[in-house]
């Protein structure tokens, strides 16, 4: 994401980019979560690479005037600091960055609007009618995400996401030993996630979107959305195929009982 939107904003390949990520000697970013990733950096990418072209006097999206007016100005090398920060943070919020600390924001917690990501999940269900198991046949979800900069990786994201979800509700279970406070299946033999045979098929749809007051790129997160409305769908296909409402997850044969 970072080289592509890096490469858009220069107008060169995207092969001519080197990202850095990951080095202490580097700039502070945001934590890696939160689906905060892509909307919090894309946007400081962008003001880095305008802040170069103007240096050397050209617009962005051109390779050949970046390439042509870095030859015609003798330098060999630009170097431009770009900070951003989201619409509703405090100045000081970029210098807390490099403390260590978060400034999430958005949602409804600005003054003067409401900006999430919005999504919608389908799923139909299958119960035994003699040993009571619940299998997921068919689930699909919709998002509206802003701004899609590689659909590839976040359909790829949003699908893993709805698959987790699956396994949120009627897989996965942290059981702990009352004695000890120990987790007694704390290893993948004995922790249950969904397998290939649990998830048969998982659509994600991604809705045109591009929503320039989040941020300058336009973009929102996928991080979590794909995740959240799973457990639901399923909890309410249980409803509605046997009439008893589960309010405990993961949803269990004995719950079917």
């Amino acid at each position: 994401m970072m080289a592509q939107v890096a490469a858009e904003e220069l107008g060169v390949p995207v092969a001519h980019i080197t990202v850095s990520l990951g080095d202490t000697d580097l700039p502070p970013t945001v934590v890696a979560g939160g689906s905060a990733g892509t909307a919090s950096i894309a946007p400081a990418i962008m003001a880095a690479c305008v802040a170069i072209c103007r240096r050397l006097g050209g617009e962005t999206g051109s390779s050949a005037n970046v390439v042509a007016a870095m030859a015609a100005s003798g330098m060999g090398v630009i170097e431009e600091f770009a900070e951003t920060r989201a619409h509703g943070l405090p100045p000081e919020s970029v210098r807390g960055l490099y403390r260590g600390m978060a400034f999430p924001t958005g949602g409804v917690g600005l003054a003067d609007r409401v900006q999430f990501t919005l999504g919608a999940q389908f799923v139909e269900i299958r119960i035994h009618a003699m040993t009571r198991e619940i299998r997921v046949a068919r689930a699909v979800g919709a998002f509206a995400a802003g701004r899609i900069i590689n659909p590839r990786t976040a359909h790829s994201q949003l699908v893993g996401g709805m698959i987790w979800g699956i396994g949120s509700a009627l897989h996965e279970h942290s059981e702990i030993d009352a004695r000890t406070a120990g987790y007694i299946n704390a290893n993948l033999a004995d922790y249950l996630m969904p397998v290939n045979a649990d998830v048969v098929d998982v659509r994600a749809i991604m809705v045109p979107e591009e929503d320039r007051l989040v941020n300058r790129a336009g973009v929102k997160g996928v991080g979590e959305i794909g995740v959240v409305g799973v457990a639901a769908a399923i909890s309410n296909a249980v409803f509605h195929a046997t009439g008893r409402r589960v309010r405990d997850l993961p949803i269990r044969i004995e719950h079917m009982m």
